[in-house]
């Protein structure tokens, strides 16, 4: 996990693996930073969870921790130390979120092995009891407290059976005290009434911490690639000279071919032709003639 001390304008990284490690100013200190008061912080780490327990009073993101409790540090929150000096906890990847309920419940029901992260808006324990669960806003309403009742139920003697209420609608999220003895509390702040939340916000009821994550939002669909022109089929031109293949209009009907001016009237027939004709016609005749004789003598 990766950190980052910044005193006096000067910014120190570094890098610590899986384990127990003391953090101050002293030569026994694991981690010695100068300016630190000797073992002044106990970082746990865990399967990627930071604990830190301090000897005194420290702040997270601008909100008090009591000493000796230790409280659960996500990636992107600064440790407020003594003498203006900060610790912040570095993000291992953009987008990192917990799984909610919601997310975990449905891994065991369908049986996957790896569970997507919940896109909806969350609470995280921070201490008590319930240090490190996560719960999905995924109603109307969840209400917070000790009773068996209570959507969210924490383990913790100092919260009501019904201490405050998370509201969900088209504006957002909503914080309300249910006039609880002890109050709520938001980033150190008490709650009159009822209060937006925003991103990153801590909720204290009783002993107990709860930080607020906002819903990630759906990034919007890619849009649907245009479809593809229908190719344009030119039309076939008639033979000869015609329209260009691009026009529609009918080709015009092919003028009447007409003869040439200099063309000659045909030949009349010549005299032998006609000569010929009357001798074969009188042969004919005079055939018939003695034909008819001859059948008549008989």
């Amino acid at each position: 996990m990766r950190f980052e001390f910044e005193h006096l304008g000067t910014t120190t990284p570094f890098e610590l693996s899986e384990g127990q490690h003391l953090l101050g100013g002293d030569a026994a200190d694991d981690i010695r930073l100068e300016g630190l008061p000797p073992r002044l912080l106990s970082l746990r780490i865990e399967a990627r969870r930071l604990m830190v327990e301090a000897a005194r009073t420290f702040s997270v993101n601008g909100v008090l921790t009591p000493p000796g409790v230790p409280r659960l540090v996500l990636p992107g929150e600064v440790l407020g130390l003594p003498e203006e000096m900060c610790l912040r906890v570095l993000q291992e990847s953009v987008g990192e979120r917990g799984l909610g309920t919601v997310a975990v419940l449905k891994g065991l029901l369908t049986g996957a092995e790896a569970l997507a992260p919940s896109r909806a808006a969350t609470l995280t324990c921070l201490t008590g009891l319930d240090v490190g669960r996560t719960h999905a806003l995924a109603e109307p309403c969840t209400e917070l407290g000790r009773g068996s009742e209570a959507t969210l139920r924490l383990r913790d003697r100092a919260v009501s059976r019904t201490h405050a209420r998370i509201l969900q609608d088209e504006a957002g999220f909503t914080l309300e005290d249910l006039h609880s003895p002890n109050g709520v509390f938001l980033n150190g702040q008490r709650v009159r009434g009822s209060t937006p939340l925003a991103d990153g916000d801590v909720i204290e009821l009783g002993r107990s911490l709860l930080r607020f994550q906002a819903a990630v939002e759906e990034p919007p669909p890619p849009p649907e690639p245009a479809p593809p022109p229908e190719p344009v089929t030119p039309l076939e031109a008639p033979p000869g000279d015609g329209p260009p293949p691009e026009s529609t209009a009918l080709p015009e009907a092919p003028a009447p071919v007409s003869e040439a001016p200099d063309a000659k009237p045909p030949l009349p027939r010549a005299r032998g032709e006609w000569w010929l004709i009357g001798v074969g016609a009188a042969a004919a005749l005079a055939g018939l003639v003695v034909t008819y004789a001859l059948a008549t003598s008989g």
